[in-house]
């Protein structure tokens, strides 16, 4: 019986951080939705000259880290391919 409330309690707490997670991030769909409807509004202006913007993400240390990890893995996947081949 305590084995069942208690998985009960961890149940209902990861659907509570679910609610509160959502409500507080926008989600990529939102952000890809809000700016469609900008693009769609700005090129229906008859002779507009559209100029795209370059989307880039800041260099910061989590953007740094992750470049490093995706090079490590490359070579380590890299290495493993040569050994087997």
């Amino acid at each position: 019986m305590k084995k069942i409330f208690v998985l009960i309690i961890i149940c209902f707490m990861f659907l509570f951080g679910l609610t509160i997670g959502g409500s507080f991030n926008k989600g990529a769909s939102q952000l890809f939705e809000e700016t469609k409807e900008e693009f769609e509004n700005e090129i229906v202006v008859p002779d507009n000259n559209y100029q795209a913007m370059q989307l880039v993400p800041n260099d910061n240390i989590v953007n740094k880290a992750a470049k490093k990890f995706e090079k490590i893995i490359d070579k380590v996947i890299d290495k493993i391919f040569s050994f087997l081949s």
